[in-house]
C-alpha cells in the first residue's frame, strides 16, 4: 500500500500507534505499507506536529500573494509561520528583493518585441556604430525601499516578481555620457536652471555631441540612440539632428535594460554611493568625473557584445522585462 493511499484516520492511528510505543515495522504489518511509508508519515507529525498534506493546509502559492509576509500567509491558511516556510521551500519559493523595473503596459511590451524582432540579426559590429547615451542623476543620501516577493529562483524578473519604478523625484546632479563601440564621449554636466530642449541642444549637442560625432572615421555610419525624454522629441532637437545629417534610432518607451549605458550608471553610482557625504556639487561633479574617466572602452565593448542576447531576451519574455 502506497503512503498517497492512506486515509487521514488511519495516519492518525499510525500516530497514536507510535506514541503508544509500537515499532514502526509492527505498524508497517498492521497497515500492510512499506516500512518507508510509515517512516514518512511518523517524519511528517514530528516536523509539522500534523499528519495532514501541507498541501491540502496551504495550498499553492498563487502568483497574486507575491508580495504577502511570512505572517500574512500563515494567518490565511491558519497554520503556523514554520509551516508555511517549509512548504514554500518544498516548492522552491524563497522570499527575495524585487528588482526595480520600469513598468511596462500592454503597448509597451509589443513596442519592446517588435524592436527586439526588427533588430534580433544585429551583429555586435553593426551594435558599435550606435552611439549609446543617456542622462542619469545622482543625489545623495538616497535610501531606497527594497520590496521582498516570493518567488522561484527562475521568475526573478517575472513582471509580478518586480517592483516597477516610475519617473519621478528631484536630482542633485544631472550628466549626459555617450559611447560607441569605438570611443567615448566627455562627460557634460547639465545645470539645473538648464532643463530646456533649446539648453538641451546648446549644452550636450554644440558642445559634445557634435565633435563626438565627426571624430569618427566614418560618421555616415553611426546612429544615435536616445530614449523618448521630452528634451530629445522637441522640435528643436529634431531640427538640429536634421540639419546635422544625424540618423536616430527608434527607441521603446520604458527600455533602459536593452541601452547598455545603463550598466555604465549602475557602475559609476555604485563607486559613488561610497562618497555620499560630499559637501558642494562641484565635489560630486569632480567625483563623478573621475569615475567616467576610469572607464575602458575594452569594458564599454563587452557591453556592447551583450546586445543580441537582449533581443533575445525580449523575444523570450514576450517584450516583458529582462535582467539586463
Amino acid at each position: 500500500m502506497k503512503y498517497r493511499t492512506l486515509s487521514p484516520m488511519q495516519k492518525n492511528q499510525i500516530v497514536e500507534m507510535r506514541k503508544a510505543g509500537m515499532k514502526c515495522k509492527d505498524i508497517a504489518e498492521v497497515f500492510s505499507a512499506p516500512y518507508s511509508t510509515i517512516s514518512t508519515i511518523l517524519s511528517h507529525w514530528k516536523v509539522h506536529g500534523s499528519v495532514e498534506s501541507l498541501k491540502s493546509q496551504c495550498g499553492r502559492p498563487r502568483n497574486s500573494n507575491r508580495r504577502h509576509t511570512l505572517v500574512e500567509l500563515a494567518n490565511l491558511v491558519s497554520v503556523s509561520q514554520t509551516t508555511v516556510r517549509l512548504y514554500l521551500r518544498e516548492l522552491g519559493f524563497r522570499n527575495c528583493i524585487a528588482p526595480k523595473k520600469p513598468y511596462l503596459n500592454v503597448k509597451h511590451k509589443a513596442d519592446r518585441l517588435a524592436f527586439a524582432r526588427v533588430y534580433e540579426s544585429w551583429t555586435f559590429e553593426d551594435w558599435c556604430n550606435i552611439i549609446w547615451t543617456d542622462e542619469s542623476s545622482f543625489e545623495t543620501g538616497k535610501n531606497p525601499r527594497q520590496i521582498r516577493v516570493w518567488r522561484k529562483a527562475y521568475k526573478k524578473y517575472n513582471w509580478d516578481c518586480i517592483a516597477p519604478s516610475f519617473k519621478s523625484g528631484r536630482s542633485s546632479v544631472m550628466v549626459w555620457g555617450a559611447f560607441t563601440g569605438f570611443d567615448k564621449s566627455p562627460l557634460v554636466t547639465i545645470p539645473s536652471n538648464k532643463s530646456s530642449s533649446s539648453d538641451f541642444v546648446t549644452i550636450v549637442y554644440e558642445g559634445v555631441l557634435i565633435g563626438f560625432y565627426f571624430l569618427h572615421d566614418d560618421p555616415e555610419q553611426l546612429i544615435l540612440m536616445e530614449d523618448g525624454a521630452p528634451v530629445h522629441r522637441n522640435s528643436l532637437p529634431v531640427q538640429w539632428r536634421r540639419a546635422h545629417g544625424i540618423e536616430k534610432l527608434f527607441w521603446p518607451a520604458n527600455s533602459p535594460d536593452l541601452n547598455p549605458i545603463e550598466n555604465v550608471w549602475m557602475v559609476v553610482k555604485d563607486l559613488f554611493k561610497h562618497h555620499s557625504r560630499l559637501n558642494s556639487k562641484l565635489e560630486m561633479i569632480e567625483k563623478i568625473q573621475s569615475v567616467w574617466d576610469t572607464i575602458s572602452i575594452e569594458w564599454l565593448r563587452t557591453l556592447i557584445f551583450t546586445m543580441p542576447y537582449r533581443m533575445q531576451a525580449v523575444i523570450a519574455a514576450g517584450g516583458g522585462s529582462t535582467r539586463w
